[in-house]
């Protein structure tokens, strides 16, 4: 255990443990995340909470915190496909997924990100709210529609700025 940037450095297999005290107790654990392999949805250093499955089963789409069969560490990666209660995970920036992931080795579902101080936007079905699930549904649309949304307002803009003031 060292002391850094007035934080605590722990090992995968400490985090990993703490882990599951905290969620035997039906807690939700926070921890600074390290790596790239999730960027952008997840940056070196965001602040990220892993939060229980209890009944929920996780899903495509759903980012979660797992142990790696074959090696001793944590991850946090998205599920890509499930079949027969394992599940097939990537980081979004990985070029390689991680393979079919056994649903014992599921550590809990990430329901939230914070990023510099302020949460970010991330869906949450580990506390669904009413409307939640349309939402979820819609949520990976989001960055398509967003980015053609922005290219049909810069040519709106550059449309109306040509033409002649009156």
């Amino acid at each position: 255990m060292n002391l850094k940037d007035n934080g605590i450095s722990l090992s995968a297999q400490v985090v990993m443990e703490l882990i599951e005290a905290v969620h035997e107790k039906n807690a939700s654990f926070r921890f600074q995340a390290k790596g790239f392999s999730m960027t952008p949805a997840i940056r070196d250093g965001d602040v990220i909470t892993v939060s229980p499955l209890g009944d929920v089963m996780p899903r495509r789409g759903d980012v979660v915190a797992f142990r790696h069969p074959d090696q001793p560490r944590m991850l946090v990666h998205r599920v890509l496909h499930s079949r027969e209660k394992r599940y097939y995970i990537k980081g979004d920036n990985a070029p390689e997924g991680d393979g079919w992931i056994p649903a014992e080795n599921i550590l809990g579902l990430i329901t939230k990100v914070e990023r510099r101080g302020r949460a970010r936007f991330w869906p949450n079905r580990a506390t669904a709210a009413t409307g939640a699930e349309i939402l979820l549904i819609f949520y990976p649309l989001w960055p398509p529609v967003r980015r053609r949304l922005a290219m049909a307002w810069r040519r709106l803009r550059r449309g109306l700025a040509r033409r002649p003031r009156p």
